[in-house]
């Protein structure tokens, strides 16, 4: 009795454990099914950029001297025109009032020295009258003479005397004259009398322009000693303090303009090949309340790679791309880092998958299909790969579910499959 109980027992085990087996074997594995459907594919990576003003403006002083305000903080926002710093002119007030006091002097000498050549034209015009009256006196003595002589009451000697006379007279009344025309051409005669049209004139006007150009330069540096904005912009980099001497080759400050930013981005020369003006690019802001993207567009390629070093210490060639934010935009500054994200050789209307769901088989690569709820493997052929999706080029069709997990255990052809809830 007890060995037939046994028995019995043995035997509904047995049935449970078959009818279990054959239950397990049949029953339809719970898999990720991913259905294809054509789609963009892109090549994406990601780079660094950097927020840069699209003007930047250096500021220099223009004059030598020390800086006794500095007016404003890194960070400070400017608008056109507002004082940067401003230089000690004290010095240039005193060179400026020692300039004019010269300008005024030369004036005074130029204007004496005419009245000394007009004094000096005077005495030379009554010394020429003199001997003029003179030689008119001495030509008619020889005259006199001269009958006498010819009539033999005087002797020849006074006659050559008489001669002499005349003729030394000609000659001081001539040198007098040169000398009158000397003194005539020191101030001009008619409308140029005592003008800058003559050579004394020219003369002190030389002075008085060299002078009047030391005090326009003065009086250009002097105004110039307040550094104001010359844009509405940002304060950058102040190397500047106050006290300090700073001249026309030292950088005081940078100004950045708020009225539009740029991002630089430097990429590898290997990914830079595929990308143009113009292309779309996803730029990410890292926030503590979750990142915020926005789109921008590649202004510009530089045309020449620089060596730049990487994060890993090594020297890398890479190429600068600017980028133009578009759209609704965050709050930027100058020296900002976003992510930029680049999507390349973009594919459209094609069938992709992910790349984990392709496992090696016979020559080539495979995925699981579902197929009238059965498994079945489908060899492919592979296009464009990304980080993520390969493009299926051949042995699938839109609408074909592929199971996602090419590893999925008890996965064989034919067994049933049912899409995981």
């Amino acid at each position: 009795m007890k060995k037939s109980v046994k028995l019995v027992s043995l035997i509904i085990v047995i049935a449970i454990v078959v009818a279990y087996g054959v239950f397990y074997a049949t029953r339809p594995l719970q898999a990720e099914l991913i259905e294809v459907k054509p789609q963009t594919v892109a090549q994406n990576f990601k780079e660094e950029g950097i927020v840069e003003g699209v003007l930047e403006r250096p500021v220099y002083s223009l004059v030598t001297g020390e800086i006794i305000n500095l007016a404003v903080k890194e960070g400070q926002h400017v608008a056109a025109g507002e004082l940067l710093a401003q230089i000690n002119t004290q010095d240039m007030e005193y060179q400026l009032a020692q300039l004019r006091a010269q300008r005024k002097s030369l004036a005074g000498q130029e204007q004496k020295s005419f009245q000394e050549i007009g004094l000096q034209i005077k005495q030379q015009q009554f010394a020429i009258e003199a001997t003029k009256r003179e030689l008119l006196k001495s030509e008619e003595n020889y005259k006199r003479v001269q009958l006498l002589y010819e009539a033999n009451a005087v002797a020849k000697t006074e006659l050559e005397a008489a001669e002499n006379a005349v003729k030394q007279l000609q000659d001081e009344l001539a040198s007098q004259e040169a000398q009158l025309e000397f003194l005539m051409e020191q101030t001009g005669t008619g409308e140029n009398a005592f003008s800058g049209n003559t050579a004394t004139g020219q003369y002190f006007q030389g002075l008085i322009e060299a002078v009047d150009a030391q005090i326009k330069q003065l009086e250009y540096q002097i105004e110039n000693s307040r550094i104001t904005s010359p844009i509405d912009g940002v304060v950058q980099e102040i190397n500047a303090r106050q006290g300090m001497v700073v001249s026309p080759q030292v950088q005081l400050m940078k100004l950045t303009a708020t009225n539009g930013y740029e991002i630089n981005s430097y990429l590898r020369v290997e990914d830079v090949l595929a990308v143009k003006e113009g292309t779309k690019v996803t730029l990410i802001q890292k926030r503590k309340d979750g990142d915020y993207r926005f789109q921008g567009t590649v202004k510009s390629i530089a045309p020449a790679a620089v060596e730049k070093i990487s994060a890993l210490g090594l020297v890398e060639r890479r190429v600068k791309v600017t980028i133009q934010p578009d759209g609704n935009l965050p709050e930027l500054r100058p020296g900002y880092a976003l992510d930029v994200e680049f999507s390349v050789l973009e594919q459209h209307d094609k069938l992709a998958v992910p790349k984990t769901c392709l496992f090696p088989y016979e020559d080539g690569e495979a995925v699981w299909v579902v197929r009238d709820g059965r498994a079945q493997i489908q060899k492919i052929e592979k296009g464009m790969e990304t980080d993520v999706l390969v493009v299926i080029e051949q042995g699938l069709q839109p609408g074909d579910k592929v199971i996602k997990n090419p590893q999925l255990e008890g996965l064989k052809p034919g067994k049933r499959v049912n899409q995981a809830a």
